[in-house]
Order: structure tokens, then C-alpha cells, then sequence
């Protein structure tokens, strides 16, 4: 009796598991990750200066390459990336950037990681950046 109803069980958890994934696609959900080239050159660059002006004077770039950014973000999405920065960032005046400014220090910090460069640019929306999961560089 035991073992038919440790049988249900399983067979419920896997045909829930298809209900989802199945609900997940028919919603259109694109599961993408840092690592499916979602900043452009262009965009990094005006990140990079952006960084030099806003940034530099408490961070390095060093301070988020090595893999440190997907060690203290991995598992989460560019949404909260960009809402820690956006309402933390820069220290002498936090949220005092547009967030084309976030957006573009973000994409800076992707190269600076080495993350495959792309043609599209980093979004400023919430509801598209909670769609890039964070990952790490395989490189």
C-alpha cells in the first residue's frame, strides 16, 4: 500500500513539473541568462565612462571582475542588480543616475566579466530585466 501511494506521489510531482514548464512556455517566458549576449559594445562603452565619472571614486573595475559579480548575484536576476544599484548608487547621491546610466554601468561591469557582447542593449524595465537570470561565464 506504501509503495502505491509513494507511486502517486511521484507521478502527481511529475506531471505537475509539465503542467508548469508546459504554462511557462505557453506564456512565452524566455528563460535567457547574462551569458546570452544582452548588452551591446556601444552600450558598455557609454557604461564605462559613465563609471569613470559616477564610480570611480570608491570602485575599481577590478573590484567586480574574477567572477565576484556572479558570486554575490548568481541565482537572481538583472532586476534586482539594477534596483541594488539604481536606489544604492553612487554613494554621494543615490538614484541620482537615469537609468539609462544604471543600465549602462551594468553593461559595462557584463564586459568587464567578459559576458558575450551582443547587438541588443541592457533594458531599463523591470519587467524585462527580471527576465536575465544571473549565471556564471563559461567562458
Amino acid at each position: 500500500m506504501s509503495s502505491t501511494l509513494t507511486r502517486f506521489w511521484f507521478a502527481t510531482a511529475a506531471l505537475s513539473s509539465l503542467l508548469m514548464v508546459g504554462v511557462s512556455a505557453a506564456a512565452g517566458e524566455d528563460p535567457r541568462t547574462i551569458v546570452d549576449r544582452v548588452y551591446s559594445v556601444a552600450q558598455a562603452e557609454r557604461g564605462e565612462s559613465r563609471f569613470k565619472t559616477s564610480c570611480s571614486s570608491c570602485h575599481t573595475p577590478s573590484s567586480f571582475g574574477g567572477g565576484s559579480f556572479a558570486e554575490r548575484w548568481n541565482g537572481q536576476t538583472m532586476a534586482e542588480v539594477f534596483d541594488f544599484v539604481s536606489n544604492a548608487m553612487p554613494e554621494n547621491d543615490p538614484g541620482g543616475l537615469k537609468p539609462q546610466d544604471y543600465a549602462d554601468v551594468l553593461a559595462f561591469i557584463l564586459s568587464v566579466n567578459a559576458y558575450p557582447v551582443g547587438n541588443d542593449e541592457l533594458p531599463t524595465d523591470a519587467a524585462s530585466l527580471k527576465k536575465l537570470g544571473i549565471a556564471p561565464n563559461p567562458k
